[in-house]
């Protein structure tokens, strides 16, 4: 039993060489030097009447007094006529809310929720289900919503609800006078990584249900700012973006991450397959956005076709910041801690959506894009 638990400790150990790493080739850029920007990208944008501000956050879930990220973040969203903000997943390291450690779990998830007074939507990540099996269950995931749903200024909501899957789309933005408004589809496909999380869910969802909601919802809001939201990115030059140490350490990683549910990278059977036939779906009515965390850094890459972009925005917590490289699609990628901002509103007549990336110590964007 020692060595096996021994043999164990050591897997844990290269997996977590492999979350402080890169596992892709090419340059590293880290907070020590500048952002990588592709060439072409963040030219001069042109100034918009904002209708409303969409804030993504991924991976806040470490409690530090006086949190530079979260600071910014209350200040950014109070800029903004209206504002959402989208916590996009590890709102609790290491295992979410468990009852055996409520007052710190409530304690770390309560600093994200004080950040600001905007609406606030909170989505599942792999930790908020538990790191390792023997904590993975539904307790947590409930006592997140439950907390969430609960909270004191009543403009807090935790989606997709009761360990399902979704899609669940919230209006964040109604037209208003505009042809399109601004709507929110939050998905969590930990269950579709993790079958036996799926008996959780009290509706009953297979990976057909999950297709078809996503699909009719898009077609729904075919005319509107869409932005689907989930703990976990399609496209990522961090380290969860695919294996390359070579080929038995690759195995080892793999078989970890196979005992741990395949919630690891996204070349992981589960993980590639739910990203395939997601972006299938999304092809036929491309969201303005997909955004994710589970890599810490921040991101923005073209969508191919399948959505406008591609957003990672989980440098939420400084101290688990971790390394980003440029892959083809990459147009901007930094590793410090920091969140990504969507506006949405109106430049003369036009209807425009404006992208912005916010990093602790500037005041100002580091980086801007129409979408």
């Amino acid at each position: 039993m020692v060595a096996v638990q021994g043999l164990a400790w050591v897997l844990v150990g290269l997996f977590c060489v492999g979350c402080i790493s890169n596992r892709l080739d090419g340059p590293i850029h880290d907070a020590k030097g500048p952002p990588y920007i592709a060439d072409g990208a963040g030219s001069d944008v042109a100034p918009i009447e904002i209708v409303h501000r969409v804030l993504l956050i991924g991976d806040a879930g470490l409690y530090l007094e006086d949190d530079p990220t979260l600071a910014a973040l209350g200040r950014v969203a109070a800029e903004a006529p209206a504002s959402t903000v989208l916590y996009l997943g590890d709102n609790v390291y290491n295992n979410g809310l468990q009852d055996d450690d409520r007052e710190r779990g409530e304690k770390i998830l309560g600093q994200q929720l004080e950040a600001t007074s905007a609406r606030k939507i909170v989505v599942p990540g792999n930790h908020d289900w538990g790191m390792i099996p023997s904590k993975r269950t539904a307790q947590s995931i409930r006592n997140e919503q439950a907390f969430v749903d609960g909270w004191k200024d009543g403009k807090a909501e935790f989606l997709p609800k009761d360990g399902c899957m979704g899609p669940v789309a919230r209006r964040l933005e109604p037209a208003r006078g505009f042809r399109k408004g601004v709507v929110a589809v939050l998905l969590d496909p930990t269950p579709w990584f993790t079958p036996a999380l799926r008996e959780i869910c009290p509706r009953g969802e297979t990976e057909e249900s999950h297709l078809a909601a996503l699909e009719k919802i898009l077609a729904t809001h075919q005319d509107d700012w869409v932005v689907v939201a989930s703990h976990y990115p399609m496209l990522t030059g961090g380290p969860h973006g695919g294996l390359t140490y070579g080929f038995f350490a690759d195995m080892i990683v793999g078989t970890l991450g196979w005992w741990m549910g395949g919630l690891g990278n996204t070349d992981a059977p589960a993980y590639a397959d739910w990203i395939a036939k997601v972006g299938e779906v999304m092809r036929e009515h491309p969201p303005a956005v997909y955004a994710a965390g589970h890599d810490h850094s921040l991101q923005v890459l073209d969508g191919g076709g399948t959505v406008g972009l591609h957003v990672v925005s989980g440098a939420g917590a400084p101290d688990r910041v971790s390394t980003v490289t440029n892959i083809a699609e990459t147009r901007f990628a930094h590793a410090h801690a920091g969140f990504v901002v969507l506006d949405f509103g109106r430049r003369g007549r036009l209807e425009s959506a404006v992208l912005r990336v916010y990093e602790n110590g500037r005041d100002a964007p580091v980086f801007e894009m129409d979408l």
